[in-house]
């Protein structure tokens, strides 16, 4: 004897098989800010434009753009900013060499150039016999320097005692 079963489950399968699901509603993960040009899109659940490349934010209020940085950005802003002024003065450093004074010489100039990280700096420097023939039998010898690398600007002064 046949079994109807045999019949109705394969029936069965087949029609639920065939019901759709409901489409669900497409999310949106990144929404594009035209408003300020290429590269910037909404910081979600906010009105804030963000350019992905440079973190610059900009923002539409009733008095106008107002533009800021993301907190990511201002901190790579301060570290190259750190590593410029280190640069600097590594740079200064360089170009306050010291002229040498050996006996008979009582008075030097030097112009120096120092580089460091693609920061250029000029020094001028000096030295000079302060004392010569003291109780000792040696020489006083005084040093004074000036560089320059783009705004910063860094200075040395020595004292030297030879005998």
């Amino acid at each position: 004897m046949f079994n109807i079963r045999y019949l109705v489950l394969p029936v069965v399968v087949a029609a639920a098989t065939t019901v759709t699901a409901p489409a669900s509603a497409a999310v949106e993960y990144v929404k594009v800010c035209d408003a300020f040009g290429a590269q910037y899109y909404y910081s979600p659940g906010t009105d804030t434009c963000i350019n992905a490349n440079t973190g610059v934010t900009k923002r539409d209020t009733e008095n106008g753009v107002v533009t800021g940085k993301t907190a990511l950005a201002q901190h790579v802003d301060d570290i190259d900013a750190r590593i410029r002024r280190a640069f600097q003065n590594a740079s200064i450093a360089a170009a306050l060499a010291s002229p040498d004074l050996v006996q008979g010489e009582h008075f030097g100039v030097r112009i120096n150039w120092g580089n460091a990280g693609n920061a250029d700096a000029i020094g001028l420097t000096g030295a000079a016999v302060l004392s010569e023939g003291s109780a000792y039998g040696g020489r006083l010898i005084g040093t004074l320097g000036i560089a320059v690398a783009g705004s910063a600007v860094g200075g040395n002064a020595s004292l030297q005692f030879n005998w």
